[in-house]
């Protein structure tokens, strides 16, 4: 989807904020919702029926508390109703009244005192996807179309002391709560909420927090305290070390200076709790003398198996063409765009000889409409790409996701078993992950004999498939009954084809590597031996530019297969450029990979493999909490929410026999890289939906809003914190819209803290298989155990 396209969509929907007490306050909201629903259609603001909720009363450090506050809620449209039908429930918080010392009283053990100061962020953190109107161009909406949440810090004239219970009074309601460090969870110490593998060489916590208005916390009377590992069967510490000092508030973190404050994601001055050395199994949490404790986490040589596992279900869920129900998931969901099985879709799928690499923008455009018409050739009978979370169509870039997920099983056999996905393909005698990595070559497979069957091709395909010319998909509208519209495969080209030879090739390798023949009968070989002839003779003038790296990358596979002269020219030739300090990422980086997993590369490519992933460690270092990647990646489409290092996990591959000290610095970085994205990030979050106590609630993915159980499938990872474009959005489903509703304002706000769970701005709240859910299923995959069934 682009922008203009998300411009004509317009939607919206809630901020289910980050914090652990969501989920539970998710499921009141959904009955609360249900019964005004029951008492009213015309409802649309209420003041009385809901007041501003003190969510919590935490400890922050004993000399700091964090009062939370959410003020409502919005009741979303549903399957069959208007964005329009939004509705918000929502009672302000009073922040001038709230800001004040006076307000709040802190009382224990026949004493009373007030804080001495308040400091305070806030954020929309629920929108309703409705426009009264427009002014200059933008949305203006006379009723409330948003909810905030607030956090205000109140400083205490003395410290809390250990063991004491409090009843602290606030303009909200009052909450009693008993400090103990080694209990009281801070949201100022972060780690891994999964837990880490107990062998892994290096093992942080952090401690840092941003408190708005109130800056960094400030940590340095802490530096040199005591933290301990507390082990909680026993409730004893196991471990124990100093607070260090990590990196600094204004440490750069990025190439972009314009996408965070003073280029740093945090907006805090870290510190770090080092426990490398420590490697018993076990429950723990960290424990911070003076500030509290983390949420609970694990030591486990398998703990990256619940975050493979739930990521690579994300996949499932967001396969096409077939229907999704027990017993492979609870959210049920007839099969969408088969013209086979969707009822009143037969012959809307058509096949057009208009190729979307010719295409003036290749979501959609006015321009390319001409073309396509003009190339149609009839209805198709295939089915059974991946969707994404609101477009429901196939690109070419989606083939990524098998590359990857067999790059983790070719890398590491070990990890991966047969019927440990639950997936319809359980069973079979093929581990899981390649039953996942072969879907979207099905599909290539069953669309190229139907075009040869049909006369309409000549043994190439076409990987867009999309009904965006012709209308579209309508409000309230699933997937699944998406049928009053034209559907289009696009014509054969040379990316596709390519594209498709090399998974093929791929497919087969690691078939071969267990010695098992395709479930179906497909010959994978065979077919990508076919699919490159043709893409080769079917490569135009013009197209190079745009094929080689795929052309790279299917001439490696199918050379790792068979040995052939012409395929080891093609990558000769598709090499040259490539010197031993190039850098090789993400597509490019596939042909390489398998020439150097082979033994077959030249001593320049496999440098350069090792010179990437060095750029991806060292970035790692440069960031407090070393999570790794392109420095110079701007913070978009999962920049924040997704571990993309691939590279570096072929690396280790390459290097953990023949220089062991070298890969152990690799498998550090994979390591830190998925802490980072797994909880020990800004928002103490996993950013995957479903995934350990505090993960994403809201998405953009309107399958997910019409299912009928109010939750998102889990195993999606949205695109997340977008960098700011401008001050104010167009309408809710405009990543800039929440940015009024920031205090202190946008500018102010860190680019880890910029999640608004508005599931009506795409650009936050979408994701797609390819950029996000396929490769972080790759790595987590790859970084899974070996002994556990």
């Amino acid at each position: 989807m682009d922008i203009a396209e998300f411009n004509e969509f317009i939607v919206a929907d809630p901020f289910a904020n980050s914090d652990d007490w969501h989920a539970a306050l998710h499921s009141y909201r959904l009955i609360v919702m249900r019964r005004l629903l029951c008492l009213s259609s015309l409802l649309f603001v209420c003041t009385t029926a809901w007041s501003a909720q003190l969510v919590s009363v935490t400890p922050l450090t004993d000399r700091i508390l964090v009062v939370h506050v959410d003020e409502g809620y919005v009741i979303h449209h549903g399957k069959g109703q208007k964005r329009s039908d939004e509705k918000v429930v929502i009672a302000p918080l009073d922040v001038v009244l709230a800001s004040k010392p006076e307000q709040y009283k802190v009382a224990s053990a026949g004493e009373t005192f007030q804080p001495v100061s308040i400091a305070r962020k806030s954020k929309g953190t629920d929108f309703a996807w409705f426009v009264d109107s427009w002014v200059d161009g933008r949305a203006v909406n006379t009723r409330p179309d948003h909810t905030k949440e607030h956090w205000l810090y109140l400083h205490l004239p003395k410290p809390l002391r250990e063991g004491q219970t409090y009843t602290v009074s606030t303009p909200t309601g009052a909450a009693d709560l008993t400090y103990r460090s080694t209990s009281s969870r801070s949201e100022a110490v972060h780690v891994n909420l999964l837990g880490y593998v107990p062998a892994a060489p290096k093992k942080f916590a952090y401690v840092y927090h941003w408190m708005g208005d109130g800056g960094s916390l400030d940590l340095k009377s802490y530096a040199g305290k005591a933290f301990s590992l507390v082990d909680q069967t026993t409730k004893r510490s196991v471990y124990s070390g100093q607070l260090k000092f990590r990196k600094g508030a204004t440490n750069p973190e990025t190439f972009h200076v314009t996408d965070t404050p003073n280029a740093n994601f945090n907006g805090a001055d870290v510190y770090e709790c080092d426990f490398s050395a420590f490697n018993k199994p076990g429950k723990y949490v960290v424990s911070v003398e003076g500030i509290g404790c983390s949420f609970p986490f694990r030591l486990d040589s398998d703990i990256y198996r619940e975050a493979f596992q739930t990521t690579a279900r994300g996949l499932y869920h967001n396969r096409s063409g077939i229907e999704l129900k027990l017993p492979f998931t609870s959210f049920a969901r007839p099969a969408p765009h088969n013209p086979k099985l969707t009822p009143n879709f037969a012959g809307k799928l058509q096949y057009t000889t208009s190729r979307s690499i010719d295409w003036v923008n290749e979501d959609h455009s006015a321009d390319d409409k001409a073309s396509i018409e003009k190339g149609m050739k009839g209805p198709l009978d295939v089915w059974g790409w991946y969707q994404d979370a609101g477009d429901w169509d196939s690109y070419s870039s989606h083939m990524r996701v098998p590359t990857e997920l067999m790059f983790a099983f070719e890398m590491a056999p070990a990890n991966f078993r047969d019927n440990e996905l639950n997936i319809p393909e359980s069973g079979n005698g093929i581990p899981d992950l390649l039953d996942e990595a072969a879907w979207l070559p099905r599909f290539g497979h069953r669309l190229r004999q139907e075009l040869v069957k049909k006369g309409w091709g000549s043994g190439g395909i076409g990987l867009r498939v999309c009904g965006d010319h012709f209308g579209g998909d309508g409000e309230g509208v699933p997937s699944y009954l998406d049928v009053n519209r034209t559907w289009i495969v696009s014509g054969e080209d040379p990316v596709s084809t390519f594209r498709y030879a090399g998974t093929a090739a791929h497919l087969a390798h690691c078939l071969k590597l267990i010695g098992k023949a395709d479930p179906q009968g497909v010959d994978w070989l065979k077919e990508a031996r076919e699919s490159y002839t043709w893409a080769v003779a079917n490569t135009k003038s013009g197209d190079e530019a745009k094929v080689k790296a795929h052309r790279f990358y299917a001439a490696a596979a199918l050379l790792r297969m068979t040995r052939e002269e012409t395929y080891r020219a093609q990558c000769e030739k598709d090499s040259a450029a490539i010197k031993a300090d190039s850098f090789v990422w993400e597509g490019d980086l596939y042909g390489p990979a398998i020439l150097a997993l082979s033994g077959l590369a030249k001593p320049e490519v496999r440098a350069a493999i090792l010179a990437t992933a060095d750029d991806a460690c060292a970035t790692g270092e440069k960031r407090a909490m070393r999570w790794g990647g392109i420095f110079s990646f701007p913070m978009l489409v999962g920049h924040q929410t997704t571990p993309w290092m691939l590279e570096t996990a072929v690396a280790y591959t390459l290097t953990k026999s023949t220089a062991p000290a070298k890969a152990e610095g690799y498998l550090a970085a994979l390591y830190t890289t998925c802490d980072y994205f797994l909880g020990t990030n800004s928002l103490n979050m996993t950013w995957v939906t479903g995934l350990g106590p505090r993960h994403p609630q809201q998405l953009f993915h309107m399958d997910a809003w019409y299912n009928g159980t109010g939750k998102m499938h889990p195993g999606m990872i949205p695109y997340g914190p977008w960098r700011k474009t401008k001050d104010v959005g167009q309408g809710p489903w405009d990543s800039d819209w929440p940015n009024p509703t920031l205090y202190p304002g946008i500018d102010k706000w860190p680019g880890n803290e910029r999640w608004f769970e508005n599931r009506c701005a795409p650009l936050n709240g979408e994701f797609t298989v390819h950029q996000n859910t396929g490769p972080a299923a790759a790595l987590f995959g790859f970084l899974c155990g070996t002994g556990k069934p």
